[in-house]
């Protein structure tokens, strides 16, 4: 049997804080990956059985993050997906690292490559805790048909992430879309997760600091960071009929938000 191959170290940036700030989402196969016995090989190669997909609409795609929330001593794998009639936006939130986050928002027509994380129940818990649920986001379940699992047969209900405070308005009155995520059919104004970055600190912070110092800002004052959140909330959209429904999770330990 052939030995599969070690995922390419190009997945696994050294990055300072500023950079790791505004390379969110991070790079990530387009293909089928696993973490097993400290390793990421390309393909499945742990059981999905008693396992939860979860789609990863930005940095939880990427083997990068997914180091930095569970090491490559957890075991994990991740499938390819595709999602339907929703884009990727960036959300009314800053992130514990300094990036502006994603969120899924419904578009009619919209096409999406992304892929879906299948965790064990305490890997769930794990990312319940990384992604601030019930402050940030709120666990969901998508509705049927709006994501197709590539690689595999599955059928059963899929899970994600939705930004409690919605998509963040670029001052047009509608989302911008994370430029890079690919997207068929998306009707929005794309940006870089720079761009995003820069664009906020400019209308709340114009003067004063570079966008250097202002990340760096963000990361150590949390207080800081929280304000900025509830301000960017203030002109958030929260869609109307969105494809999701919320799931009532109850988590032990600490929020990272």
């Amino acid at each position: 049997m052939k030995k599969p191959r070690v995922l390419s170290k190009k997945y696994f940036p050294h990055l300072d804080y500023y950079e790791k700030a505004i390379s969110y989402p991070y790079l990530a196969p387009p293909k089928s990956f696993s973490f097993i016995n400290g390793e990421c090989l390309e393909g499945i190669h742990v059981s999905l059985k008693k396992r939860k997909p979860i789609l990863s609409v930005g940095s939880n795609r990427a083997p990068f993050q997914l180091n930095n929330k569970f090491s490559l001593n957890e075991n994990l794998c991740v499938t390819p997906a595709t999602l339907y009639d929703s884009d990727i936006a960036f959300s009314a939130s800053i992130s514990a690292y300094g990036s502006v986050p994603a969120t899924q928002w419904p578009v009619k027509g919209a096409k999406v490559k992304l892929n879906v994380l299948w965790l064990n129940d305490k890997q769930l818990e794990i990312m319940h805790l990384s992604e601030g649920i019930g402050i940030a986001y709120n666990f969901v379940e998508l509705n049927e048909g709006s994501v197709l699992i590539n690689d595999i047969n599955y059928n059963g209900p899929i899970y994600g992430y939705i930004s409690i405070n919605g998509v963040y308005d670029f001052d047009n009155k509608s989302p911008a879309r994370l430029s890079e995520l690919k997207s068929l059919n998306g009707i929005f104004e794309s940006k870089s997760e720079f761009e995003a970055i820069n664009h906020i600190k400019n209308k709340f912070q114009p003067y004063e600091m570079s966008i250097r110092n202002w990340v760096r800002k963000l990361i150590s004052d949390k207080n800081y960071r929280i304000e900025l959140i509830r301000k960017m909330s203030k002109t958030s959209i929260i869609p109307k009929k969105p494809p999701w429904k919320i799931i009532e999770v109850r988590i032990n330990g600490n929020n990272i938000y």
